[in-house]
């Protein structure tokens, strides 16, 4: 009986051993047939594919054509694209990328993307960051010799492919131009600093003007001045005349050395900057030159005018250097009549056509200027009347041009002879 137990057993375990190893044929069978199928369908080219042989074995890297419309995307892209695996093999790579570093797409895949790398140590940070996530950044590729600048995109295409996905962007082109902006920027920098030192050279040369220089003037007009009362009565009539030319022109060279000390001051954008009130501004001057204005019985109207951002100081020069000028140059009995008006404009500047400017508009009754004058008038020393007909260095309206070039505005002139003229100032609003 109980022989007959231990034989039944055995046919039991047979059985079922029997049962595994068919199984096991069975899933060998299938494995076989997928490999085939593959295989086959390699050598009917419906997969692209490449065989690795690495450390005694054979892995075999395909990508199915069922993506085809997918795959003509990325060649068509006007980016590199590549995949690789985990450990940096390139398993794909599209024409772009083959292009960019001028290497066969045929020979790059297989190769290990570091080989292309110039900036290891850059890469793998970036390949850290996919720990938590999509990353970018900067590296260098370096291929044939040459190196390349390229912004890349990396992301897992976990857990659909164990690989990596990385698009490649050439920066070659916009690199240069950066190098030419920075080299510009150097360039620029060099030339501020030569400015610089050119400005704190005219400030030296400005205070050796009104220290040194304006000492010893002063003294030979003082003297002048008391030599001329002591014995011009004494003196005949050519030495009287000699005497005088001497005396003006120490005065004249007084006044010369006055304006070019103001006129190196209006070149200076250094200056505190409030909010100005042009109406009180020009209050302010017409108290100030209430004499002349007096002399000349002259009718000066203001109204409306705006409140800017500006140095008072600058502007009470400007408006001063303005207004005495129109007094100067008014016509023979005739009284002097100045307008002062403002607006708001737009269109002053191509660059900027929708940015706002206030428009001040002086404009006087005066003697005016021809035409072919009207660009020459800022100029410094500019003068268009002898000495002995209007006072003057020649130096006032360059001194105007200057304090206007200082607040970022400009000025001009409208004007024919002997219609009067039109300063026109135009000022960011």
């Amino acid at each position: 009986m109980h022989l007959i137990s231990a034989q039944n057993n055995d046919q039991e375990n047979a059985s079922k051993q029997i049962a595994v190893l068919n199984k096991r044929i069975t899933e060998l069978e299938d494995e076989l047939l997928e490999a085939n199928s593959i295989v086959d369908a390699i050598k009917e080219g419906n997969i692209d594919a490449f065989i690795l042989n690495k450390e005694g074995r054979s892995d075999i890297y395909a990508l199915e054509n069922i993506d085809y419309t997918y795959r003509v995307l990325i060649e068509k892209f006007g980016e590199g694209a590549i995949s690789i695996s985990e450990d940096g093999l390139i398993l794909y790579c599209n024409e772009y990328f083959a292009q960019l570093l001028n290497i066969p797409s045929s020979k790059l895949i297989g190769t290990y993307f570091n080989s292309y790398v110039f900036s290891v140590g850059q890469f793998q940070s970036l390949l850290e960051g996919l720990k938590t996530g999509f990353c970018k950044g900067e590296i260098l590729l370096s291929a044939n010799g040459v190196k390349i600048p390229v912004y890349i995109s990396i992301t897992s295409l976990q857990p659909h492919v164990p690989a990596i996905g990385i698009i490649v962007t050439d920066r070659t082109e916009k690199k240069k131009h950066e190098e030419e902006i920075e080299r510009y920027q150097q360039k620029l920098e060099r030339k501020i600093r030569k400015l610089n030192q050119s400005n704190s050279d005219l400030e030296q040369f400005v205070h050796i003007v009104s220290h040194d220089i304006k000492e010893p003037l002063r003294k030979i007009v003082s003297y002048g001045g008391r030599l001329k009362e002591e014995i011009s009565d004494d003196l005949n009539e050519k030495s009287s005349k000699y005497l005088n030319i001497i005396y003006d022109g120490a005065l004249r060279l007084n006044s010369l050395v006055d304006a070019l000390v103001i006129y190196s001051g209006s070149t200076s954008r250094r200056f505190d900057v409030t909010n100005i009130d042009i109406y009180e501004t020009i209050k302010e001057v017409c108290d100030d030159i209430e004499l002349i204005i007096r002399e000349k019985k002259a009718q000066i109207s203001f109204a409306a005018l705006p409140i800017i951002k500006a140095s008072h100081f600058q502007m009470k020069q400007l408006f001063a250097n303005l207004i005495i000028n129109a007094l100067k140059y008014s016509k023979e009995n005739v009284n002097p009549i100045i307008d002062i008006k403002a607006e708001i404009v737009d269109h002053v500047d191509e660059k900027f056509p929708s940015l706002n400017y206030y428009k001040i508009s002086i404009s006087d009754n005066g003697i005016g200027m021809e035409q072919q004058y009207l660009k020459k008038i800022f100029t410094i020393f500019q003068r268009l009347h002898l000495p002995h007909e209007y006072s003057g260095t020649g130096i006032g309206l360059a001194i105007c041009k200057k304090i206007i070039e200082n607040h970022n505005g400009h000025i001009e002139v409208q004007s024919s002879l002997g219609r009067g003229s039109t300063f026109i100032i135009y000022l960011p609003a």
